[in-house]
């Protein structure tokens, strides 16, 4: 019992070691504080927005961290972080914003991003900030774990125009918990290279093998043989399992049919040295319980040759009691 209970302990310390390091994977990668007429939210509003992406190759659930607008200083008196930090937010919903359980759009799959809205209103659901943000000047955004950790942060420049953004300039590229302004730029959408991306990647992921193999096969020739050998050689590999089965379940099966026990009375019907009834019966049997017969399916054949009156086939020795004579 205890060993059990141990290792139930042991799978949670660990499922929750896993759980914390996946979050540690979250970063800020996009802001836009003046909205006019670029994203809009799930009611058609265009609201001020801070884009997070998942780094990390698990998906990351964000119920019950915090995203706030100034530092947070957890104090040591044994209080739980977890519990000030939501008693902190209860009470500065201006200031602190508590991700809430149980919304689906708070899990945020590998590679991928999760778009909230600061609008300041949380009715709108779990991806709307309960505080908003002043474009005028500049804003600084903390993102913390449940256990209090800060996990990334975000100093957004004043004065920016409408419909730009502040991001990364390669997807979740940055250093956790610190700001390095080298590692941000500033996007119009007005190029590629400056193109606006709520929920995308800001920088494609590119592979050196796929782009080396792209310049070397422009046109898809060589990929498409490849793929065609393949193909053909699991047919091939295929079709030589299938007939090398079957060649040895035939030979077993032909070996099985000559070990039945129906030869015997065929042999001995063919030789004349039995009586015609034993091997009527015997017929009979082998086709009721076998399916199998000599020539004639479902007919059973009796050479009178040797006995005119036989048990099958007299008619005298087929009636149940011998008729009876009245004299008239």
């Amino acid at each position: 019992m205890k060993k059990r209970i141990f290792l139930i302990l042991l799978a949670a310390v660990a499922v929750t070691t896993v759980f914390a390091q996946g979050r540690k994977e979250l970063r800020f990668n996009e802001v836009m504080m003046v909205n006019d007429s670029s994203y809009i939210d799930q009611y058609g509003q265009h609201q001020p927005w801070v884009e997070v992406f998942n780094r990390s190759y698990g998906t990351v659930g964000m119920e019950q961290m915090f995203i706030s607008n100034k530092p947070i200083d957890i104090p040591d008196n044994g209080m739980k972080p977890k519990d000030f930090l939501n008693d902190y937010a209860q009470k500065n919903p201006g200031i602190c914003y508590e991700i809430p359980r149980g919304d689906r759009d708070t899990k945020v799959a590998p590679r991928t991003h999760v778009v909230f809205f600061a609008d300041g209103n949380t009715a709108a659901g779990a991806l709307h900030l309960s505080f908003s943000l002043d474009p005028s000047v500049a804003n600084t955004l903390y993102l913390y774990d449940v256990n209090g950790d800060l996990v990334d942060v975000v100093n957004i420049p004043a004065s920016m125009k409408p419909n730009t953004t502040f991001a990364l300039k390669a997807d979740g590229q940055s250093d956790p918990a610190t700001f390095n302004a080298k590692q941000w730029s500033m996007r119009d959408g007005k190029t590629d290279a400056q193109a606006i991306t709520p929920g995308k990647f800001n920088l494609a992921d590119q592979n050196d093998n796929i782009e080396a193999f792209h310049v070397r096969d422009p046109y898809g020739v060589i990929i498409a043989i490849m793929a065609m050998s393949v193909v053909f050689s699991a047919l091939l590999i295929l079709y030589l399992c299938f007939k090398l089965f079957g060649k040895f379940f035939g030979r077993k099966k032909e070996g099985d049919e000559a070990s039945e026990p129906a030869a015997q009375p065929a042999a001995i019907a063919a030789s004349g040295s039995s009586d015609n009834e034993v091997i009527a019966a015997i017929g009979m049997a082998l086709f009721q319980h076998l399916n199998a017969h000599d020539q004639e399916s479902g007919i059973i054949t009796i050479d009178h040759a040797h006995e005119a009156h036989s048990a099958w086939s007299s008619k005298l020795n087929a009636m149940g009691h011998m008729p009876i004579h009245k004299e008239q």
